[in-house]
């Protein structure tokens, strides 16, 4: 198992490559739509972090359709494979705002950032998965406050789980095993990325694989059993807007209309399912992920944007204060740490932009 556990990891370190390579330059280079002049000719440029997922989709809709330039700045985008990769750069300064989920911790946390918005329903597939004939997939409810949730402490102990650490999936093992009366060290945690870590599990070279979408739903669509969700094990997550803390101190005005033109994005892409199915699956595709346009359905349809009349409904910040405290059990963060997320959430620029 170790000689395969080491040549799956090899692979991943390929496709995570590859994807970077798909269509863009390596992480920190320009992504799909970003070939925004960086002069940016009269008007203010931002350097926006996108990633091959739904939470930058308003990003690609806001550059297709002028949102930027009508807002009165200029969008050039820098790509990145995934929130860790973000956060690495943070702290070279590599982009001013971008959009998170887990990771967001470490950016406030660790590198002083601040999130400024909630902007999208993070904790549909949110997955582990196992398959059909597995000894977890057998027992449901094993603990009655989750009845929803597959697997026991006897079944689980000892596996190997595949996913990519230090993201909202990883969070999602660590409550799934928790909920079990297990910890981490009762498992081997694999990291990987995403579709690597399904092939890990087809392969039969781990037991559980925590993924993330549209390599979930793609994995449920073809008989994987979820055993638990964000969603089954009642964790709540939003995706949101982090900026740099130079970028937060010193740009606020650019900050406002950013917050303007993204809103105006998500209310765009909420109300008509269709359309935002069809650029998702454009915008996974041309990324190098591989997806369906029913998984891409299913992915609107679960993970719904927040929209700028729910905005003013939601406490900024508290979903990612509610990972920090999480992470802080399981040792994934220092706890002097965590007061420095809630000192870095700030709802000042959504509250000028939206006009409540």
């Amino acid at each position: 198992m170790k000689k395969k556990l080491l040549a799956v990891l090899l692979a991943a370190s390929m496709v995570v490559g590859l994807a970077a390579c798909g269509g863009k330059s390596q992480d920190g280079g320009s992504a799909s739509g970003g070939d925004a002049d960086a002069s940016g000719g009269d008007l203010p440029v931002l350097k926006v972090a996108v990633m091959p997922f739904l939470n930058c989709l308003p990003v690609e809709y806001m550059i297709e359709n002028g949102l930027d330039e009508e807002n009165g700045f200029k969008i050039e985008t820098v790509y990145f494979a995934n929130g860790t990769a973000m956060n690495e750069a943070l702290a070279a300064d590599q982009w001013e705002v971008g959009t998170l989920s887990a990771a967001a911790v470490n950016s406030l946390a660790i590198y002083g950032a601040y999130c400024i918005a909630d902007i999208g329903h993070s904790e549909g597939g949110l997955y582990t998965l196992a398959k059909a004939d597995s000894p977890i997939a057998e027992i449901k409810g094993a603990n009655p406050s989750y009845p929803e949730v597959y697997g026991d402490a006897d079944s689980v102990k000892g596996t190997t789980i595949a996913t990519q650490t230090g993201t909202i999936s990883h969070l999602n093992v660590n409550k799934w095993l928790e909920v079990l009366g297990l910890t981490p060290d009762d498992v081997e945690i694999v990291s990987m990325d995403f579709p690597s870590a399904y092939q890990a599990l087809k392969t039969g070279n781990c037991d559980i694989a925590a993924l993330n979408p549209p390599t979930s739903y793609t994995a449920e669509s073809e008989g994987y059993v979820v055993t638990s969700s964000l969603s089954t094990l009642d964790v709540p997550q939003f995706d949101s807007i982090i900026v740099s803390n130079k970028t937060f101190t010193e740009r606020k005005d650019v900050l406002v209309n950013y917050v303007k033109a993204f809103f105006q994005a998500t209310d765009a892409l909420q109300a008509d399912p269709e359309m935002a199915t069809q650029m998702l699956y454009d915008w996974y595709t041309d990324n190098g992920s591989e997806t369906t346009m029913e998984a891409c359905a299913s992915e609107i349809e679960t993970r719904p944007f927040v929209t700028s009349e729910e905005a003013p409904s939601i406490t900024i910040g508290e979903s990612v204060e509610i990972t920090g405290e999480f992470w802080v059990e399981q040792e994934l963060l220092e706890e002097s740490r965590f007061p420095e997320i809630a000192a870095h959430v700030d709802d000042s620029v959504i509250k000028e932009a939206l006009g409540f």
